[in-house]
């Protein structure tokens, strides 16, 4: 039989980070992903802030950015918008398959192997302790189960799933007119329930263009959102995949095993992007997985640690995006568009733009306090979305 020390399962950004920690750290560490070929299939939308590849400890590079944006232009389901205007580079338009083989470039670098087209057919349980994976069986210390949002191996260790799940798909777009460095992101239940439609520049007259959706064929959704958006274009074949915006499960640690990523939910609620967050609790989990065979320690008392720490750090980020993203699926088209309406007639569009500019794409947290504590906004959100829906949200600040 074989073995590791630790086994990570799926070489996506979360899985390439938690491996490349424990690798760091001096662990032997085995990265084992079902896809022949990292970072494929692609089905990313593809944007990442410049302080989120920070955090990750990640420098851009050329290897993988295809572009830069400055803002952003929200829609109303009518079509009114707000311009959220940077004045610097906010986050980048980044080819999502070449920043998967980047990372895998990284753990390896570090000593993580990395083996692909193996399917990890389940967990090697005994006594209620996961002890390595079925499917070419391997036994490992800690397994790190990093396999995405349609993951099967927590539930079956007892997990429950990540609320939330949304179809998603993108394609890609050019010969169109759009802003170079500016973000479109198209609101509307009738468009794209539970999320939104997005268009990323990528330069030169192209763009991603995406929508993640609650009920109906994203798909079609998207279609008609492309001739609504820019009549008559060629696209690329859609590229389809699951978004999660339900928040993290409630445990993501037991004897043997730890969950990070979009397997423990651990994405943006209110836009689904999971690289950065869920990045972040990665790199905790590996921290954790290499410090559990150190000490020779692979219970569950002993891995908890890894959801102190991640809660510690990012437990307000996720609650307060959590209650704002239930708040907006509250809202229906009329009271956006009455929303939008509001901002431009009592002039608080530059003030909101301040707001954003200052603010951080991943920690969301100090923008919506700061819109909770100004009178002006505050007023506009209590006549748009009602008191009760708001008391949520507030409550978040104020235990």
């Amino acid at each position: 039989m074989d073995r590791t020390e630790t086994i990570v399962v799926g070489a996506g950004p979360a899985g390439l980070l938690a491996a490349r920690e424990i690798a760091r750290r001096g662990i032997e560490v085995r990265i084992v992903e079902e896809h022949p070929v990292i970072g494929e299939p692609n089905h990313c939308a593809g944007l990442l802030s410049v302080e989120g590849l920070r955090r990750l400890g990640i420098d851009p590079s050329p290897d993988f950015v295809q572009h830069e944006i400055t803002g952003g232009r929200i829609y109303s389901p009518s079509g009114a918008s707000i311009e959220i205007a940077g004045s610097r580079t906010r986050a980048y338009a980044i080819d999502r398959a070449a920043f998967d083989r980047h990372l895998a470039d990284a753990a390896r670098g570090a000593g993580a192997e990395v083996e692909t087209g193996r399917r990890i057919r389940g967990l090697l349980i005994r006594d209620g302790r996961v002890e390595g994976v079925r499917g070419g069986d391997a036994y490992a210390k800690v397994v790190v189960d990093a396999e995405g949002a349609a993951g099967s191996l927590a539930r079956e260790a007892g997990l429950p799933p990540a609320a939330g799940l949304l179809a998603g798909v993108n394609v890609e777009v050019s010969g169109i007119d759009v802003e170079p460095h500016m973000v479109e992101v198209w609101l509307g239940d009738v468009l794209a329930p539970g999320l939104f439609a997005w268009v990323i520049p990528l330069g030169d007259g192209a763009a991603r263009c995406g929508l993640a959706c609650s009920s109906g064929d994203a798909f079609e959704r998207l279609k008609r959102f492309l001739h609504r958006r820019f009549g008559s274009v060629r696209f690329s074949p859609p590229r389809r995949g699951l978004i999660l915006t339900g928040g993290p499960i409630h445990r993501t640690y037991l004897d043997g095993l730890l969950v990070a990523g979009d397997a423990a939910g651990q994405t943006k609620p209110t836009t689904g992007g999971g690289v950065i967050l869920g990045g972040l609790c990665a790199i905790e989990a590996g921290r954790t997985a290499a410090e559990g065979v150190e000490a020779d320690d692979p219970s569950a008392g002993f891995l908890k640690r890894y959801q102190r720490a991640w809660r510690e750090a990012l437990g307000r980020e996720f609650a307060s995006m959590l209650a704002a993203r239930r708040l907006v699926n509250r809202l229906s088209d009329e009271r956006i568009d009455r929303l939008f309406d509001a901002f431009r007639r009592e002039g608080l569009e530059e003030k909101l733009r301040g707001l954003v500019d200052a603010g951080d794409m991943d920690m969301q947290s100090g923008v919506i306090l700061a819109a909770l504590r100004d009178p002006g906004l505050l007023g506009v959100l209590v006549r748009g979305a009602g008191r009760l829906a708001l008391a949520e949200l507030r409550a978040l600040f104020n235990p």
